[in-house]
């Protein structure tokens, strides 16, 4: 299979915009939360259809055995940038809703279920946007947030979703952050995957950055 590698100096470069994506996103996340968000150092890398399951089990945060929520929300760039992205809640985190929302009564599985939309459109939306700003000095487009799979375990939503013949795409470029609460029992993956003709556009946009660093 032949498609873009990117160089050491590429990935760092990449590395350093989704960080700060993820500070953004991250910091409009504490605020609706209001508590403090830890976030993981992101993993980016280009992965083969095939493997993108295999992929997702090894680097959650969740265990395969746990039983999940996955969301779904895609984006779209006039630089022809576009993919989508799956966020991960588990069980316990949707049913803290009322905690976190700071309410006395718990909240209905409706209730539920919209907050965990507001919380992906929250958390996608800030940092998909941070980053298109970084490397394209535009804003993304988005689909409204849907959910793909409710109350199921982690690896069969896993092996379903990412089934070979759902995909589109021969490739991906792959990235996967974890916020975590730490006052609170709140965990989540966002794992944002970008198309294969966006793989291009991001590539020339990272050596324009690294040009300008020169």
């Amino acid at each position: 299979m032949s498609h873009i590698q990117y160089t050491d100096d590429q990935y760092e470069m990449l590395k350093e915009v989704v960080n700060l994506a993820m500070g953004q996103a991250g910091k409009d996340l504490a605020t609706i939360l209001n508590s403090f968000v830890d976030l993981s150092v992101p993993e980016i890398q280009i992965v083969q259809a095939e493997k993108i399951a295999q992929k997702v089990l090894q680097e959650s945060v969740f265990e395969e055995n746990e039983k999940v929520n996955l969301f779904r929300q895609t984006f779209r760039s006039l630089s022809f940038m576009d993919g989508e992205a799956i966020v991960i809640f588990n069980n316990e985190t949707r049913q803290m809703v009322s905690q976190i929302l700071g309410v006395p009564d718990q909240v209905n599985a409706m209730e539920e279920l919209d907050f965990m939309l507001e919380l992906t459109n929250l958390m996608v939306g800030a940092c998909l946007n941070s980053i298109s700003e970084q490397l394209f000095n535009q804003k993304m487009s988005f689909s409204p947030p849907e959910l793909l799979s409710e109350n199921n375990v982690l690896r069969n939503i896993a092996y379903e979703t990412f089934k070979r013949r759902n995909l589109k795409w021969e490739y991906t470029l792959l990235s996967k952050i974890t916020f975590v609460l730490k006052d609170r029992s709140f965990k989540s993956d966002l794992l944002i995957f970008i198309s294969e003709k966006a793989i291009q556009a991001v590539n020339e946009s990272l050596n324009k950055m690294l040009a300008d660093y020169e």
